[in-house]
């Protein structure tokens, strides 16, 4: 019970001081990125985790608005896979609530309508612990430098996508 307590506790204050500090300079990126490190080390070098997202080389910065919905979801189904009580699922929950941090400043309207234009760059795979939360690592620390506003255009699809509708 001291606990969930404690959790509650710990990201409450994670999210208020990320709320208080997120007007237009505001960085949604604490020093709780380094605990990537102790996640990274928490979960075996062979498991693959899923991960739904769209190469950077393919949409410069905006790279870092497009997939941090898709991460946000992927980290809460890999926190899905830990017990109530388990350190690795609190840690990855603090990930989380900095994803959800930097979406909050943004406008969901123009954020959703950029994610269905780029829709057929999306790739899903599934990577290495250690590729994965490098991945992860190298999406906060980009978003910490980037600007809020984005106008993104995609490059053409590729001619293999076939659109389904749905």
């Amino acid at each position: 019970m001291k606990r969930k307590i404690w959790t509650i506790c710990v990201l409450l204050c994670l999210f208020l001081s990320l709320e208080c500090c997120s007007g237009v300079s505001g960085n949604p990126i604490t020093n709780d990125v380094s605990r990537l490190l102790l996640l990274k080390q928490n979960i075996p070098k062979n498991y693959e985790i899923p991960i739904h997202y769209i190469p950077k080389e393919l949409c410069g910065m905006c790279w870092v608005i497009l997939n941090s919905y898709p991460l946000e979801q992927s980290l809460k189904d890999l926190a899905q896979m830990f017990g109530a009580i388990s350190s690795n699922k609190d840690e990855i929950i603090i990930f989380i609530t900095m994803l959800q941090s930097l979406r909050l400043q943004l406008d969901h309207e123009e954020l959703e309508a950029t994610m269905q234009v780029f829709q057929c760059h999306y790739r899903e795979e599934e990577w290495l612990s250690g590729q994965y939360f490098d991945y992860v690592r190298e999406l906060l620390d980009s978003a910490a430098h980037m600007a809020r506003e984005f106008r993104c255009k995609p490059p053409p699809c590729p001619a293999s996508y076939i659109h389904l509708p749905g």
